[in-house]
Formats: C-alpha cells, sequence, structure tokens
C-alpha cells in the first residue's frame, strides 16, 4: 500500500480535496478500524459487482474510516471465494423466502429472465441479509478484540509498575 503522504500527494486524486487530510483514513485507532471492519465486509459481499475496490474507497471517505484496512477487507471477495459466498447466499435467501431450489442450470438470458423469482431473489435477498449481518458482527468482534487487546496491555502495564526493580 502506498503510504499517507503518496495519496495525500497524489495529482489524480486532488479532485477529493480535503478529504483525504482526515487522520482516520489512515490511522489505526479502535473507531477507524472498526468502522473500516463493518464497511470492507459489507461492500466485499455484495453481489459480484466489478466496482468493490472504489465503492470501499468512497465508503471509507464518507464514513472517516481507516482506508487501506476497507479496501483490504473489500477485497474478502475475490475470484476464489465468490462462488462460495454465491452459493451461502442463494441458500440463505431461498431459506428466508421457502422458494424451492433450482433444479436445473441453463446459461441463457431466457432462463435468467425466466428464473428471476427463483434465483436472482433469493440472492439478493440473502446478500444484503447476509453482508449485513456478517459486516455488523465483524464490527462488534473488531471492537471487542480492540478493547480486550487494550485492556490486557494496561495489565500488565500496571504489574510492570507495582513490581521491584530487583538487579
Amino acid at each position: 500500500m502506498p503510504s499517507a503522504e503518496t495519496v495525500k500527494s497524489s495529482k489524480s486524486l486532488r479532485f477529493l480535496g480535503e478529504l483525504l487530510h482526515d487522520p482516520n483514513l489512515f490511522h489505526l485507532n479502535r473507531r477507524s478500524v472498526s468502522k473500516a471492519s463493518f464497511w470492507g465486509i459489507f461492500i466485499g459481499l455484495m453481489p459480484p459487482i466489478p466496482i468493490h475496490t472504489p465503492a470501499a474507497a468512497v465508503a471509507a471517505l464518507t464514513f472517516r474510516s481507516n482506508l487501506p484496512l476497507t479496501i483490504a477487507l473489500a477485497w474478502i471477495s475475490n475470484p476464489l471465494t465468490i462462488p462460495f459466498i454465491m452459493y451461502a447466499f442463494y441458500h440463505l435467501g431461498r431459506f428466508i423466502l421457502q422458494v424451492e431450489p433450482v433444479t436445473s442450470l441453463e446459461f441463457s438470458w431466457a432462463w435468467l429472465y425466466h428464473e428471476f423469482e427463483v434465483v436472482w431473489k433469493p440472492y439478493v435477498v440473502g446478500c444484503l441479509l447476509g453482508a449485513s449481518s456478517c459486516a455488523a458482527i465483524s464490527y462488534w468482534l473488531s471492537n471487542f478484540i480492540w478493547r480486550l487487546n487494550v485492556k490486557r496491555r494496561w495489565r500488565a502495564r500496571c504489574e510492570n509498575r507495582a513490581t521491584p526493580l530487583v538487579k
């Protein structure tokens, strides 16, 4: 990843103006990391559109989350994981909508149009629900782990101060 100074001084990103000078975009703190995990996972798990990276960057700029982490987490859906994610979200949406599974696959526009209710509607519902719930869990989990780590370090620091230095 390029450094914060490189991104801020990029001529192609001048149109963003002062948005790139927000310190939360490049610093790792509890709030920026939690927001980054939410938006990165949410955008990464949405239907496979080829604009995950720009969408993650826009979300990071809009919601003031850590920019590199948001973009990196959006790549949770990549060519290796997309089939598994699509399969899981299709069956999640099918379960919620109580739709029978597709018995035959055919790759034609007529079949896709005809099978909208059976294939695409459950998939989109599953994507919305699955991405929202996974993003909320990742937000909560990153926030919890960060707090747990801070408490553990604080206790260790207090214990180190309490013990006398003996040589």
